[in-house]
C-alpha cells in the first residue's frame, strides 16, 4: 500500500501548566504509519524527533517530567528546536497529542514569541477519539493504554515509571491510536487523502486543532 497517512504524535514538557507564565522544556515527536500485519494494520515508526529546551527559570514540574534544571543548561534555545521542529513536521500529513488544547496553546504562544514559521498542519486530540470509542473511567493517555494492552489490542509494555517524558508519551501514543482506528477504519481509509474525511464522516473526531503563533498576554491567555 502506498501513499498511507503519515502522522506526528507529539507531545511538550513545560515548567508548568500556566501558559501565559510557564516554558517549554522539552518537545518530543514521532513520525509514523500503518502497515498490515497478521490481517490487521499496526503502527509503524518511520522517524523520532526529541530536544531538550534551554529555560530561563526553573523546573517547577520536575517531581512530573524529571527533567533537572542540569539536563537543560547545555540545550539548544527554543527558537531553534521550534524550527528545527517545524521541518519534522513537513513529512506528515497531521499531528495527533493527548488533550491536544495543551499542546496547541503552549505552540501557539511559543512560536508567536519567537516569530519563527510554525507548522500549519491539523492536530487530532486523542482524547477525544478515545472518548467516542471505549468507556473508561477516565481518559489520561497511561489509562487507555492499559486498557488496550489488557485486551492484547497493542504490544506496547506500559511502564509508570517512564511516563510523562516526550518521546516516550509519543510512542504510546502512536500505538494508542492505531488500535483506537483500525477496527473503525476500512485500509483505503487509511490512505493520506481519505483518513481525516474518514474521521470526521464517522464521527470519531470533528474540527482538528492548529497551532496559531500569538504574542502571549502577560496575565491570563485564554
Amino acid at each position: 500500500m502506498t501513499n498511507l497517512v503519515k502522522i506526528i504524535a507529539f507531545d511538550l514538557e513545560t515548567t508548568g501548566l500556566d501558559v501565559s507564565k510557564e516554558e517549554i522544556i522539552e518537545i518530543g515527536a514521532i513520525l509514523f504509519s500503518v502497515k498490515e500485519s497478521r490481517g490487521r494494520m499496526v503502527a509503524e515508526k518511520l522517524d523520532e524527533f526529541q530536544s531538550f529546551i534551554k529555560a530561563t527559570k526553573s523546573n517547577g514540574a520536575f517531581e512530573i517530567n524529571k527533567i533537572s534544571d542540569e539536563m537543560l543548561i547545555d540545550a539548544p534555545t527554543c527558537k531553534e528546536v521550534l524550527q528545527k521542529f517545524k521541518i519534522f513536521c513537513d513529512n506528515a500529513n497531521c499531528l495527533v497529542a493527548h488533550n491536544c488544547s495543551f499542546d496547541a496553546k503552549f505552540s501557539s504562544v511559543a512560536y508567536g514569541k519567537h516569530s519563527v514559521l510554525a507548522p500549519t498542519l491539523p492536530i487530532l486530540d486523542s482524547q477525544k477519539i478515545a472518548r467516542n470509542i471505549m468507556p473508561l473511567p477516565n481518559y489520561r493517555l497511561g489509562t487507555i493504554a492499559k486498557a488496550l494492552e489488557a485486551r492484547s489490542e497493542i504490544s506496547f509494555k506500559v511502564q509508570e515509571s517512564d511516563m510523562h517524558r516526550a518521546v516516550y508519551d509519543c510512542e504510546m501514543l502512536m500505538h494508542v491510536l492505531v488500535a483506537l482506528l483500525r477496527g473503525r477504519l476500512s485500509n483505503e481509509e487509511w490512505f493520506a487523502q481519505e483518513f481525516l474525511q474518514a474521521l470526521k464522516k464517522k464521527d470519531l473526531h470533528q474540527d482538528p486543532a492548529y497551532i496559531k503563533p500569538v504574542q502571549p498576554k502577560s496575565t491570563g491567555f485564554f
